[in-house]
């Protein structure tokens, strides 16, 4: 006798589903032919597997709780080791309140976003607001209501079609957010109004969640696009080792689940052991900026006992206020080195945070690891 036959027939789909994600995605010879990309693969399939537990099969509008997105751990959707992000399923029919304590944060932001039609984590963008536009009280307390009808004190509008809220934590610091135990975000999402508890979970309601959670497993690898699949977007390059002008979401009318407020910059390095790529340029000045490297599955490299991002505390400028970061596969010896881990090809990400005026576009160029040379270099500060 099957106890819950909804739920049971669902988990059969999640079976059959990570076959095809194996043969799809991670042996698929159009995508991967580097062993290590394969391993990775593996290892990207089974974080992916933890946050759709957590994201999705755990998942209560009616008492919804900010989950952190990623870790060390957990990788997806290109992480940042400079952030700690929150996300919590919502509906727009209710209302809610979050409450948090900014301390180490340069910056926090809170979007709203519709439910995507292909199960990615994060729709459309619906709303917007950070901690420049709201109310913060001395000892860094606050708290904002989302609601469809306006409210006293910090609020943010509530579409009828929200499906989630993503809450953006950065912080410009040596080490890293991610890699410093003492860091952390004191945040808290509850219903506006008392809630009676849940009733117990039902067949019906589990296997409406495991649901959601493949099809976000199955958005996240197999709807991918292959390598032959020519897509224009705004603020990737099409050629590797360049970079495109950086690039904002706000204000483009793209349906997109990017964050209003940053400035993009996205480009692929292909690079030989005997080769580095030497990123030159300035920042304008900026709530926030950063530079990482991925793998193939959107992954930030190990940035716990390697080198993978930089931040603007950590960038070591030269005499002239300019900055030059340099990717290779072995220590050139100079500052601002960004290790490939091994990697033959990967993505250089860049992020800037509400700059004052454009970012210009960055100089790259690939040069012989040998000659490069240190040179006299100042902090940043």
């Amino acid at each position: 006798m099957d106890l819950a036959p909804q739920t049971t027939a669902v988990f059969d789909e999640l079976i059959a589903a990570l076959g095809e994600i194996r043969n799809g995605y991670v042996l698929n010879a159009e995508r991967f032919t580097d062993p290590l990309d394969v391993v990775e693969g593996y290892r990207y399939v089974g974080q992916l597997l933890s946050a759709a537990s957590e994201l999705f099969l755990e998942a209560d509008p009616a008492h919804p709780r900010l989950a952190s997105m990623v870790s060390p751990a957990r990788k997806l959707q290109g992480d940042n080791p400079d952030a700690i992000y929150h996300y919590a399923r919502i509906s727009g029919d209710r209302a809610y309140r979050i409450s948090g304590v900014r301390r180490d944060e340069c910056y926090v932001s809170f979007t709203i976003h519709g439910r995507a039609p292909d199960g990615a984590l994060a729709g459309p963008l619906l709303g917007d607001v950070n901690d420049r536009d709201f109310s913060v009280a001395e000892d860094g307390s606050y708290s904002i209501v989302l609601s469809a009808e306006p409210h006293d004190g910090n609020w943010l509008r509530l579409d009828p079609a929200a499906h989630a809220v993503v809450v953006r934590s950065y912080f410009e610091l040596d080490p890293s957010a991610q890699n410093d135990p003492a860091i952390g975000v004191n945040i808290d999402i509850e219903p506006l109004s008392p809630e009676p508890p849940s009733p117990p979970l039902t067949d019906e309601v589990y296997a409406g969640r495991l649901r959601e959670g493949i099809e976000f497993l199955r958005q996240t690898t197999l709807g991918q696009r292959l390598p032959s699949q020519q897509i224009s977007v705004p603020f990737v390059a099409t050629e590797p080792n360049t970079l495109p002008k950086p690039f904002s979401f706000r204000d483009s009318g793209l349906p997109v689940p990017g964050a209003a407020d940053i400035f993009y910059a996205s480009g692929r390095w292909l690079l030989t052991p005997d080769e580095a790529l030497v990123m030159t340029g300035t920042l304008p000045k900026c709530a926030f900026a950063n530079v990482m490297l991925w793998n193939r599955h959107m992954q930030t490299l190990e940035y716990r006992v390697r080198r993978s991002s930089i931040n603007q505390q950590q960038l070591v400028l030269e005499p002239d206020g300019t900055f030059r970061i340099v990717v290779a596969h072995t220590d050139p010896g100079v500052a601002n080195w960004l290790d490939t881990e091994g990697h033959s090809t990967g993505t250089v990400f860049w992020r800037i945070l509400l700059p004052v005026e454009d970012p210009p576009q960055t100089v790259c160029t690939v040069v012989p690891v040998a000659s490069l040379a240190s040179s006299t270099s100042v902090a940043s500060g």
